[in-house]
């Protein structure tokens, strides 16, 4: 089982539904991979930063240290490239099977 960590921002200016797009991520990733909200016992090698604005306020190092590698969703821009805001789920799985996420990564 492969496991992917999901960090929500405080939600206080938010353009998008991000709860939607993490339902629709559920529903479309392979039964072999397992979003969770908490740290678990080992680091995640991906990680996805679900911020409803722009500003992307989640993306510190604290937060960056609980996985390898991060996602960042910052209202409808996806790793800092715009994305139409009911395409960010497709985004996410893209990247994903573009191969960020790799089982080999050393902590």
């Amino acid at each position: 089982m492969k496991t992917i960590i999901i960090k929500y921002c405080g939600g206080c200016n938010p353009v998008i539904n991000r709860s939607q797009i993490v339902n629709e991520l559920k529903q479309s990733l392979p039964p072999d991979i397992s979003l969770v909200n908490d740290q678990t016992p080992k680091k995640p090698e991906l990680g996805i930063m679900m911020c409803g604005c722009s500003s992307a306020c989640l993306d510190r190092e604290e937060i960056r240290r609980l996985a390898h590698e991060w996602i960042v969703v910052g209202g409808s821009y996806v790793d800092l490239f715009p994305v139409n805001p009911d395409q960010i789920s497709l985004r996410i799985i893209q990247i994903i099977q573009e191969g960020r996420f790799d089982e080999n990564i050393n902590p």
